[in-house]
């Protein structure tokens, strides 16, 4: 039986002003072990985060959602100025099924004394699998914890 196959392309901004330099909030992206501080849903267990981060390197994580399903997460890093931007390519796999492939860019801007984070999503969310809304919402969790996490960092300094 042949599956309806879609298409939705959609795309969204986020903009977040941290109290942290940025090369701090650089640094969260840039190693698996500061990387791993924040980055998954809190209600997913990461079982793996592998982070090879330089132009042309690779990301993969997993975890397992509560209902027992496999999300794995893989990306290539297209362009990378320290302190500055991001740019990575990635796909996001719901078990078996591919279920959307992305563009993100993160600008790291000073401002204020501290760091005006802008990230844009160019998505493809696939056959009703994902949906730009959820990948909003989770984006927007994902940078609430790395924002926590800094907090967390100023205060221990």
């Amino acid at each position: 039986m042949m599956t309806e196959r879609s298409v939705t392309h959609a795309t969204f901004t986020i903009r977040r002003l941290y109290k942290a330099a940025p090369s701090q909030v650089f640094a969260a992206w840039a190693s698996a072990q500061s990387k791993g501080r924040w980055f998954g849903a809190p209600d997913e267990g990461t079982t793996k985060l592998e982070l090879d981060f330089r132009i042309g390197g690779r990301e993969h994580s997993e975890g397992r959602g509560p209902n027992g399903q496999l999300y794995r997460y893989d990306a290539l890093y297209q362009d990378i100025v320290p302190n500055q931007r991001i740019i990575y390519a990635y796909d996001m796999h719901l078990d078996d099924e591919r279920i959307s492939v992305s563009l993100a860019t993160i600008e790291f801007r000073p401002e204020s004394g501290g760091t005006r984070l802008v990230l844009t999503e160019h998505g493809a969310y696939l056959d009703g699998l994902d949906k730009p809304e959820y990948r909003e919402h989770g984006t927007n969790e994902l940078l609430d914890a790395l924002g926590a996490v800094l907090e967390r960092q100023a205060v221990s300094t």
